[in-house]
């Protein structure tokens, strides 16, 4: 009787060498498959105002404090949308521009639809943007919750800590709030104690109270956002 061909006998060294050779590939294939992208995982409701601007400023590519100084409409060609440029001076820089230097932002003109300007000649904002895209349009993280007025206290404020120190500037966090998680509980974090402690003009109605824990002095603000570094990519 003629034995078979040799190639049409597996031995169990065969097998072996044939498992060893897909694990060897499944291990290559993978060091190149890429990252798991964190941006897309859910994120928890935030408890606290503190809870939203840490996770406002890990989605944030772009974060300083900074004037308005020019607004310009760019119209787009062939029928597609415009951009609208931004100019800021940046008084103090968190993550990517200098202090001292002009950014600007680009943004889809279609987001001012409507004829209420997004941004004013003058005003004062802490911004956090989304990282860039490759045209370079951007806008500010959850909506306009990142882009957060500054104000100067009242003048009652003022005239009450006149005789101790100069009144802060106050980053308004009402926009921040409105992604918190409603609660009755009261806001235990370092930020809330901050607002609580500010010189802004007293309360008079449960309303103003609630307005009030909404803001805190811009360099609180800016001392965590500066100490919170965003997530690093996974490495392969």
């Amino acid at each position: 009787m003629t034995p078979p061909p040799a190639s049409a006998t597996t031995t169990p060294s065969a097998l072996s060498r044939c498992g060893r050779l897909l694990a060897s590939l499944a291990l290559i294939l993978s060091a190149f498959a890429p990252a798991q992208d964190t941006a897309s995982i859910p994120q928890p409701t935030p408890q606290t105002i503190e809870d939203a601007l840490h996770q406002m400023s890990d989605s944030a590519g772009v974060i300083f404090v900074g004037e308005v100084i020019a607004i310009r409409n760019l119209p787009g060609e062939n029928g597609a949308s415009g951009v609208v440029e931004v100019d800021f001076r940046v008084d103090q820089a968190v993550r990517g521009p200098a202090a001292g230097a002009t950014y600007t932002l680009r943004e889809w003109a279609g987001l001012w639809a409507g004829g209420e300007p997004r941004y004013r000649t003058g005003q004062r904002l802490l911004i956090l943007l989304d990282a860039p895209g490759p045209s370079g349009i951007t806008s500010p993280v959850g909506g306009m919750a990142g882009a957060i007025p500054i104000r100067a206290t009242t003048p009652a404020a003022q005239a009450a800590s006149a005789s101790t120190a100069t009144s802060p500037l106050i980053a308004d966090l009402r926009w921040v709030g409105t992604r918190l998680q409603r609660s009755t509980l009261p806001d235990p974090t370092p930020l809330a104690a901050a607002a609580s402690s500010s010189p802004t003009q007293p309360s008079t109605s449960a309303a103003d109270a609630s307005v009030a824990a909404q803001q805190a002095p811009v360099s609180v603000v800016v001392g965590m956002l500066s100490s919170w570094q965003p997530p690093q990519a996974t490495q392969p």
